[in-house]
């Protein structure tokens, strides 16, 4: 399990609107700092290859959904690595194969077949980080509303059959933690 004294310098790498470092800033005494190409308020705007930080400036450098949506994953994992100090902890997530796999059904169309967390997993390896995977399972009611608003967010033009809603489903995230040393 993750667990993160309050005190910790926090490094969100592909922050987009910045909420999970606005939640850090309020609960922690440590530093939160976000990065992104389209900064939201109190996210600094940069990419996650070239990062302006110092080597050593963060306890945990996180990646939430963002390593498969980069140019260059190997360039973002060096310089997350980078900015850690030692013992400090590199968080990546992903959706797993089966996130969404009923909602993706009830769409007509086929489930992830696990290619961002196998993308993950190649450039962890590329990088020589060995990582701890842990899941994080959480189920939900996915609405005919919620579909539509799916299948805008990934920019498909497809009919949502208001009959095949509600469904139970899973959102599922595949996180991977590698631990600097020395």
């Amino acid at each position: 399990m993750l667990t993160l004294p309050p005190n910790t310098d926090l490094l969100d790498i592909g922050a987009g609107e910045g909420a999970l470092v606005r939640e850090w800033r309020q609960h922690s005494t440590g530093r939160g700092e976000g990065i992104d190409p389209g900064s939201g308020a109190g996210i600094h705007r940069g990419v996650a290859e070239a990062l302006p930080y110092m080597a050593g400036a963060f306890d945990v450098a996180l990646l939430v959904r963002t390593l498969a949506h980069l140019p260059d994953a190997g360039a973002a994992l060096r310089e997350a690595w980078r900015v850690l100090r030692p013992g400090g902890q590199l968080v990546l997530a992903t959706h797993d194969a089966d996130h969404l796999r009923a909602t993706w059904h009830a769409l007509g169309r086929p489930a992830d077949d696990g290619g961002p967390e196998q993308n993950l997993r190649a450039a962890l390896i590329q990088a020589g980080h060995t990582a701890l995977r842990l899941d994080v399972r959480v189920p939900i009611r996915v609405t005919a509303a919620d579909a539509r608003e799916l299948v805008g967010t990934y920019g498909l033009s497809i009919g949502v059959n208001e009959h095949r809603f509600p469904v139970q489903d899973t959102a599922h995230l595949a996180v991977y933690v590698a631990y600097k040393t020395g």
